[in-house]
């Protein structure tokens, strides 16, 4: 992957467990309006570490790109909390255990809370409990599952009738995104709700999982196409997509056109543009699921904020 120098920024540290040097490209309009509020953003890095096990580094970078301290968080499996230890730092303080928020998202206007009842992920490694919930009532399920690394933990309460073996292959979907995202944008998360109340009733595809992976990374991540992706996708339309209709080839066509030599706007960025301009695409889940067919055919590439480890 390369990138102008004047469109990417580079955020570089060594890890200091296990020596790897660790890079993450990103586009200064993502990180500039959330470095103000506190003079740096917290960044996750979970890699290949020490032993060639997994291993979660906590980073606070400020506005120049610089990281200016890298925290290890471990956490055990008995344990709720994890323990923080300072590997490098500049004056930004070590998180204190007792330091856990929980914090209430108010979910969109479509949430009926008719699959799902209530929502809470525990994240560790941000020290977050996120809780969306509608009105608790009787006779509803109690679910719980951890993610791969214990970082996160999802409880959900969730209807009588819908089977425990789906709605736990969605959780564990679920945790091991929340597990590895980089960045986590807590606005996303009142459109999660949502779309688990109306997904949970069925096993998750391949299909499914790469729409709540692009949810979850729609305010960062930048889709981009290129005439010859529009132009193959006008020649095969018919071929790849026999049941489109009029109105879903305009949607698919207009998504291409706005992604077109992007290098600045997110997914999220040309949803608030292209539903004030079309009544169709008004439903975010929709919207998600446009894209994840559109990334699935290669008819548009996903710039997502992930860490690489640099080579030689």
């Amino acid at each position: 992957m390369s990138f102008k120098s004047d469109i990417r920024q580079k955020v570089e540290y060594q890890c200091n467990k296990c020596g790897k040097l660790r890079i993450l490209f990103i586009a200064p309009v993502l990180q500039s309006g959330k470095v103000e509020t506190h003079g740096y953003i917290e960044y996750c890095d979970v890699h290949f570490c020490e032993k060639n096990e997994l291993n979660a580094i906590k980073l606070f970078v400020d506005h120049n790109y610089d990281v200016r301290s890298q925290v290890a968080v471990e956490t055990k499996s008995k344990s709720d909390e994890p323990a923080f230890t300072e590997l490098a730092g500049l004056g930004i303080p070590i998180p204190e255990k007792t330091e856990f928020i929980t914090q209430t998202i108010v979910p969109t206007r479509d949430f009926g809370g008719y699959n799902l009842k209530k929502i809470e992920i525990k994240d560790k490694l941000r020290q977050r409990t996120y809780v969306i919930m509608e009105d608790e009532g009787e006779g509803e399920k109690e679910i719980i599952v951890d993610s791969p690394l214990k970082f996160v933990e999802i409880k959900v309460q969730v209807s009588a009738d819908l089977k425990i073996d789906i709605v736990k292959e969605w959780l564990v979907g679920l945790s091991n995104i929340v597990e590895s995202l980089v960045y986590l944008d807590e606005n996303l998360l009142s459109y999660l709700g949502t779309y688990l109340d109306y997904m949970l009733i069925n096993i998750p595809r391949e299909k499914e999982l790469l729409e709540l992976t692009l949810l979850l990374h729609s305010s960062v991540a930048i889709p981009h196409s290129t005439k010859q992706h529009i132009e193959i996708f006008e020649e095969h339309v018919n071929e790849l997509f026999p049941d489109l209709n009029v109105v879903s080839y305009r949607l698919y066509k207009s998504i291409l056109k706005a992604c077109l030599e992007n290098e600045q706007k997110t997914i999220l960025n040309f949803y608030e543009e292209l539903k004030k301009k079309m009544t169709q695409i008004q439903a975010f889940p929709y919207y998600i699921s446009i894209i994840s067919t559109l990334v699935s055919f290669g008819f548009i590439n996903l710039e997502k904020l992930e860490f690489y480890t640099a080579v030689g």
